[in-house]
């Protein structure tokens, strides 16, 4: 029963962990408080699947390992985060395909003739901080609640 509450916790903070990553989505959505709300509801949606299909197991098998405490918890967190993200969305040659992005309050171009350039890199390697930064405040967020309502390390 910890375990699930500790990962019903674990996804129910992602919503704050996005708004504190992105405020200028926030900012922009606050006319319409119907976005807000759907978003929190689909942010927490994708956190349940990947709590219970990466973090909960790799919570027990770390805890069959003796290996449990709150920094190795929050490397696995941080790495079960940033590594799928990571394996996705390698930026990689696209053809003849040339595009860009507003890259902090300036449009950047990301791939020129199909190659990635400099700020395709740099977008990449955001991109896996933030999803790491989910991994890890949702794997110290599971082992606070876990650890809260009695759970033992040794």
């Amino acid at each position: 029963m910890r375990i699930i509450v500790a990962a019903i916790a674990a996804a129910l903070v992602q919503p704050l962990v996005f708004a504190a990553l992105h405020p200028d989505a926030l900012s922009a959505a606050q006319s319409q408080p119907n976005f807000i709300g759907a978003f929190a509801v689909m942010t927490i949606a994708v956190a349940a699947a990947v709590v219970l299909v990466g973090g909960v197991p790799i919570f027990l098998v770390m805890r069959k390992l003796d290996w449990l405490s709150w920094p190795s918890l929050a490397l696995a967190g941080l790495l079960a985060g940033a590594l799928p993200v990571a394996a996705l969305f390698w930026p990689r040659p696209l053809g003849d395909y040339s595009d860009g992005h507003n890259w902090h309050g300036v449009y950047v171009d990301t791939y020129i003739a199909g190659q990635p350039t400099t700020y395709a890199w740099l977008s990449y390697g955001e991109e896996i901080l933030r999803f790491g930064c989910h991994g890890l405040v949702g794997a110290l967020v599971f082992y606070g609640v876990w650890r809260l309502l009695g759970g033992q390390t040794a």
